[in-house]
């Protein structure tokens, strides 16, 4: 049962979290004027830290959704459902 990635941004976000260290991050941002932002680093048990962050009516962000992933294929379904694959990608 593999995930097939379907699209470059998929493709470009695979490689990135495949090689992501501890001390490093990705921040996908949405592409649109709705203002998710996720931010996804990589734990010492190799599992990946996702949290979602949305903008509010007053431009703050809210809804801190943390979610935990065991591997890089699980991380970029969870950006292509939250995101629809229109999404930026930024290394920290």
């Amino acid at each position: 049962m593999g995930y097939q990635v379907k699209n470059d941004k998929s493709k470009q976000l695979i490689k990135k979290l495949l090689t992501l260290d501890i001390d490093e991050g990705v921040r996908i941002e949405e592409s649109s004027i709705h203002g998710k932002k996720m931010f996804v680093n990589k734990n010492a048990s190799d599992m990946f830290v996702v949290q979602l962050v949305t903008k509010n009516e007053y431009h703050d962000y809210t809804n801190k959704d943390v979610r935990y992933f065991d591997s890089a294929q699980e991380v970029v379904e969870f950006v292509n459902s939250t995101f629809q694959s229109r999404f930026s990608i930024v290394e920290y």
